[in-house]
């Protein structure tokens, strides 16, 4: 079978020249298309000339491997080690995923392959590669706003999973204090059985029973929000003001927080991968604290 350099040429420029657009986009990356033409051109000209030559190093792995940084590093211009691993990575990664789909396409039609069952394949591995990503991307931001709570109330001590909901802008309206959503059931041995099924039947009478709770429990600090949410006003919340709340990320930075605890009458997490929703001043307290670290060192 005889091949032609400038077929040979054009079909390996299009394949790298397609994923290397993919990988840019699945990674977020400001697409320079000219880089792009300039990576993908070394790269064909790599395979021409492990053909042509006929050298045996041209095809070892480091050969290889080198090339193909090389033409990551020419299409996108990434700062810091960490940064171009990642993009390393994702090239290889893609790469890999569009070779299994083309190989699979071209034994389930008969070892004929056509270039629709090839753009097929493209569209088909970048939307694979895309929730891939995406699902990645979501279990690390959620991870990330992971903390954990250590609360004192009713000389009881509890600890919690929080997770930091940017939307909950929740507070006292006596004191100004932030509110921190907890589900009912993780409280329960700090609240005590009778509080705990008190509670439960002024969330399910849902009528104004509230003050009558709070005049029954002077033992404790509890304490009525109201609030208006998006598809109802005037929502009634009750609350517990406890003796103490550390929040951690990790064993290092420990904040006292001066939170107030608003007890949901449900789970917070469909999951049951976390037990509070922590607020999103919590934030701002953590880049103060980190920035006075940094300050003392």
């Amino acid at each position: 079978m005889v091949y032609y350099v400038e077929y040979v040429f054009a079909e390996n420029f299009l394949i790298d020249f397609i994923l290397l657009f993919l990988t840019g986009r699945l990674l977020k990356k400001i697409i320079i298309y000219r880089r792009l033409i300039a990576s993908s051109a070394i790269g064909a000209v790599y395979v021409i000339l492990t053909a042509y030559m006929g050298r045996e190093f041209m095809t070892y792995f480091i050969v290889k491997f080198s090339v193909s940084v090389l033409m990551v590093m020419i299409a996108y211009d990434t700062k810091g080690i960490v940064a171009n691993v990642r993009l390393i990575l994702a090239f290889y990664i893609t790469s890999l995923l569009m070779v299994g789909i083309i190989t699979a396409l071209y034994y389930l039609d008969y070892d004929r392959l056509t270039v629709n069952a090839i753009v097929l394949s493209f569209f088909a591995g970048y939307a694979a590669l895309h929730f891939f990503f995406k699902e990645i991307k979501a279990r690390l931001e959620k991870h990330d706003y992971m903390r954990s709570i250590n609360l004192s109330a009713n000389n009881r001590t509890k600890n919690l999973r929080g997770y930091i909901d940017t939307g909950n802008e929740l507070t006292d309206p006596v004191t100004g204090k932030p509110v921190i959503v907890v589900g009912i059931e993780s409280i329960k041995t700090i609240l005590g059985d009778e509080l705990y099924e008190e509670i439960q039947s002024c969330c399910k009478a849902k009528t104004n029973v509230y003050d009558s709770l709070l005049g029954k429990r002077q033992d404790l600090n509890l304490r009525i929000i109201r609030y208006n949410t998006i598809s109802s006003k005037g929502e009634s919340m009750i609350c517990l003001v406890p003796d103490n709340i550390e929040i951690s990320k990790d064993e290092i930075n420990v904040i006292k927080a001066d939170a107030i605890i608003g007890i949901y009458p449900g789970r917070i997490s469909k999951k049951d991968d976390y037990d509070a929703l922590l607020f999103n001043k919590l934030l701002e307290w953590e880049r103060e604290l980190n920035n006075e670290y940094v300050k003392s060192c």
